[in-house]
């Protein structure tokens, strides 16, 4: 499906806030709320969204441990045999692909570190599964597509240099 302008704006304003309005879309994109109405459930019916999320803060008592788990594959093993194993645990958020020496990228959220360990030793012992890194989150600076409105911005005109060393320079 191909996206527009008003598609592409209308995606990144339900990004920042699931749960605005209808008519507070359409003023953020320039279009009438039934023509919102309607795009809102062509990009639903077309699979673009697929779903309402939130977002979890800060909260007072019991606090979930986040991690990302990277798992690498034996020579038999793929990700299309591993995901849907990974859809089944429900501690997973999200999986991704990703290229290099390794093959999976596991978003997990537990409630106890015991739980991150269950849930890891789950994965690791997953047929076709060789490795399993871990790595917790101890704080998240930002997330999503909020960080560009807190990203100091580039001077029109300024060349940015990236140094082998992954240091920038102006």
């Amino acid at each position: 499906m191909d996206l527009d302008e008003k598609d592409e704006l209308l995606l990144l304003a339900l990004e920042r806030n699931a749960r605005a309005s209808v008519v507070t879309l359409a003023r953020k994109i320039g279009l009438s709320r039934s023509a919102t109405q309607e795009r809102l459930f062509r990009l639903e019916r077309e699979g673009v969204i697929q779903g309402y999320t939130v977002r979890l803060g800060q909260r007072t008592g019991a606090q979930r441990i986040r991690a990302w788990l990277l798992v690498s594959h034996t020579k038999y093993g793929s990700c299309a045999k591993t995901v849907p194993i990974l859809q089944r645990i429900p501690e997973v958020r999200s999986a991704f692909s990703i290229a290099g020496d390794i093959d999976l990228l596991v978003e997990v959220t537990a409630g106890s570190i015991a739980d991150l360990d269950r849930v890891r030793s789950r994965i690791r012992e997953t047929p076709g599964v060789s490795d399993v890194a871990t790595h917790i989150v101890l704080t998240a600076h930002f997330e999503g597509r909020n960080a560009a409105d807190q990203a100091p911005a580039v001077l029109p005109n300024t060349i940015v240099q990236l140094k082998a060393d992954g240091r920038g320079s102006l």
